[in-house]
């Protein structure tokens, strides 16, 4: 009979790459169709073959491996060198580099100003970024490496401040004879404190093998934006804000969601 192991640790989801990708594989082939509608919808030529899908903090490249299979060239980088390290087995062209400052690390890699076709920096990856000063370091350098004319799509959930309230997900997954699952918590910006613009995300992550089941917490910070806050970044970058869309790549309108494809263009 499986043991069941009590020990509750304290280790993030992205100290166990494989772990990550097992929870978030399934649903990478769709989410890429949503990025190739969003790319057909507003280029501003038809997408040319073999051209280049670039990604910051690319994880463990469950992305850019599924691009690469649909024929696109793909690079990217992580600041996790373990995350990078498990890319690398299918995707060559990985680098480690933060999101705030990644422009000598890209060139080193060859990966030089002007370079990338299309880029993508999906399920709100971007705001790890800590404050309004290094958004603005991360978007001066995502337009430098942008061909002219070329998109950058972020996935990003919005803050609406007037209507905060806590709220919970949970993800699962199996590969093999391991299960994961994860049970994240958010808990929103404490209006007039100095968590007035974070997002607290507890994690429980749950992983089930033969031998046993281990529990892991984590606890992290998510900067958040309210539409005008985020607009107004995009304003004074050298992007300019092409439209929006649901997750699946279609046209926002005029719906509210919670979590949404910001399209960005380089000027």
């Amino acid at each position: 009979m499986m043991s069941e192991q009590r020990e509750h640790r304290r280790q993030g989801l992205y100290a166990d790459p494989m772990l990550y990708d097992i929870l978030h594989a399934p649903n990478t082939a769709r989410e890429v169709t949503a990025l190739e509608r969003v790319e057909r919808a507003f280029a501003a030529r038809p997408p040319a073959a073999h051209r280049l899908w670039f990604e910051p903090a690319c994880g463990t490249g469950r992305y850019l491996r599924v691009a690469a299979g649909r024929g696109r060239r793909v690079a990217g980088f992580d600041r996790d060198p373990g995350q990078v390290a498990y890319a690398r087995r299918r995707v060559s062209d990985t680098f480690v580099a933060d999101m705030r400052d990644f422009a000598d690390a890209a060139l080193e890699a060859g990966f030089p100003p002007g370079c990338a076709d299309f880029a993508f920096n999906p399920v709100n990856s971007i705001r790890h970024l800590a404050d309004d000063a290094e958004m603005r370091d991360h978007l001066a350098q995502m337009a430098a490496i942008l061909k002219p004319g070329a998109l950058y799509v972020v996935g990003i959930s919005l803050t609406d401040y007037d209507w905060l309230f806590e709220d919970e997900d949970l993800w699962e997954g199996a590969r093999g004879r391991c299960r994961v699952s994860q049970l994240v918590n958010y808990l929103p910006p404490v209006p007039g404190t100095e968590r007035a613009r974070v997002e607290t995300v507890i994690s429980h992550l749950t992983v089930t093998r033969p031998r046993g089941q281990e529990h892991f917490d984590d606890r992290y910070d998510l900067r958040t934006y309210s539409r005008r806050e985020w607009d107004a970044l995009i304003a004074a970058s050298a992007l300019g804000h092409a439209g929006s869309c649901d997750a699946f790549g279609y046209p926002l309108g005029e719906r509210v969601l919670p979590y949404q494809l910001e399209v960005l263009v380089r000027k």
